[in-house]
């Protein structure tokens, strides 16, 4: 990874969603601080522990102790309460001019994708995100189908690995009264200009989804469903 000359001045926040990802999540928590350390001066980092059963609070801890400049927060979720809520809620506290959100912490991209997408939306794109090349779960396409069929929005809905927002973006968002409970569908329908970046997934790195994560993004897509037919 090549390390920047003139850091970014812009304040970066990450935002990092943790459910039971004790395997993965020492790995990520390093890619990640190595990339915002190289890029940016000013930057913090959020990790959402979504009622984690596992160790990944132990690991999370003993890694952001080994973090001197970094600035690590740990917001821990008294119960389960799944992606959308507990992302949203970590972005609540978040105070960059630029927002990372990480749905996932499986790294199956190239580190310098990270700043690819920072690099990006400061071309005119309030929200880019990268999505892998990976065949898309049955649940996750039906909902992107229905959402794109019904959706006269130019931005498609698919499969995400993170993405970044802008502060306008964020606030924008926070400003409408939109009771949508999925995050990318509001992103889509906020008017900004957005942009994906595809990219070629490791064939080493295999995604770990929890039956609670995917009960719950059932819901939100069902909910989002009875709402486009309203």
């Amino acid at each position: 990874m090549s390390i920047a000359q003139n850091l970014e001045k812009n304040f970066v926040s990450a935002v990092v969603y943790v459910h039971n990802n004790e395997k993965q999540i020492k790995y990520f928590l390093k890619v990640l601080q190595q990339n915002l350390e190289a890029y940016f001066s000013k930057y913090e980092i959020i990790l959402v522990n979504d009622a984690s059963t596992d160790a990944s609070a132990e690991m999370i801890r003993e890694v952001a102790e080994s973090f001197e400049k970094s600035v690590v927060s740990i917001l821990k979720m008294s119960y389960f309460h799944g992606m959308e809520t507990s992302m949203n809620a970590g972005k609540n506290l978040a105070i960059g001019d630029f927002v990372f959100e990480f749905d996932s912490v499986d790294v199956d991209y190239e580190q310098e994708l990270i700043y690819e997408v920072y690099k990006t939306a400061l071309t005119g794109y309030d929200i880019v995100s990268a999505s892998p090349d990976t065949k898309k779960k049955l649940s996750s396409s039906m909902f992107y189908s229905v959402f794109n069929r019904f959706s006269k929005v130019q931005y498609k809905l698919t499969t995400e690995s993170f993405r970044v927002l802008s502060r306008r973006a964020i606030n924008r968002i926070d400003a409408s009264s939109t009771t949508i409970p999925y995050r990318k569908a509001i992103y889509a329908n906020c008017g900004l200009k957005c942009k994906n970046i595809g990219y070629k997934a490791k064939e080493d790195v295999r995604k770990i989804y929890s039956y609670n994560q995917i009960s719950v993004l059932l819901l939100y897509q069902h909910n989002f469903y009875i709402q486009l037919h309203l």
